[in-house]
């Protein structure tokens, strides 16, 4: 693969997606472009797949319980756990619920740049999902369930209904599907804003996105309760 990287390629396909993602698509970074404008319909489908296979490990998770032998603690595990207090994670557990204002920041400013600059709905999403993840983390399953006011199933919908809402949107105008246009708004004390209608359907992919991986984790992180009701159980 590294070889095959170094040879010349006689391909005009950087070229053309280097001069038309600003004079067709009004976006200057490339590869968000091409998911978003050129390959629309492409992304579509694949943030359609994304949802109904988050929605099928949910179902799977739900109702399976791992093997009493594979939720005992290895000896030197429980050990440890008998040595260890819960105070020793305090300081660990307080920087990482710290960061979690940060990261949203982070996954936003990264999903409202993403048309001119290295970001985009997809990586916003996952960003922000890191952020749950560290959450887990830090307080553990129902400490992040009592205070999640996230709905992954509802976001899932409304992210696939605003991509295709954007891309039905078109037609109102008598063009094809996911045609994308865009719009300058001088808005007071910004200035000018460029504003592609292809950021709604980028939008639609981080709620989506936002919405498949926090429904995972929910799916997986009760697998930990499963296994701790299994402990007191006996």
């Amino acid at each position: 693969m590294y070889t095959a990287a170094l040879q010349p390629v006689s391909s005009r396909l950087k070229g053309f997606f280097s001069e038309a993602s600003w004079l067709e698509a009004h976006g200057r970074n490339v590869v968000n472009v091409i998911l978003v404008d050129f390959r629309g319909f492409d992304t579509l489908g694949e943030i359609t797949v994304l949802g109904a296979v988050a929605i099928a490990v949910y179902s799977l998770l739900r109702r399976f319980r791992p093997a009493r032998e594979s939720i005992d603690p290895l000896p030197q595990q429980r050990e440890q756990s008998e040595r260890t207090s819960t105070n020793d994670l305090l300081i660990p557990s307080l920087i990482m619920r710290a960061m979690f204002g940060a990261i949203v920041v982070l996954a936003f400013y990264l999903l409202l740049r993403g048309h001119d600059l290295p970001g985009g709905g997809f990586i916003a999403g996952v960003v922000f999902a890191i952020g749950l993840i560290l959450q887990y983390m830090a307080g553990g399953t129902r400490f992040v369930e009592d205070r999640l006011v996230i709905r992954p199933v509802l976001m899932i919908g409304l992210g696939l209904a605003l991509a295709g809402a954007t891309g039905a949107g078109a037609w109102l105008f008598a063009h094809p599907f996911l045609t994308s246009h865009v719009a300058h708004v001088d808005v007071p004390p910004f200035g000018m804003l460029h504003l592609p209608s292809a950021m709604l359907f980028d939008i639609g992919v981080f709620l989506l996105v936002v919405g498949a991986t926090t429904l995972m984790l929910v799916a997986l992180a009760h697998q930990s309760l499963r296994a701790r009701r299994g402990e007191l159980s006996r």
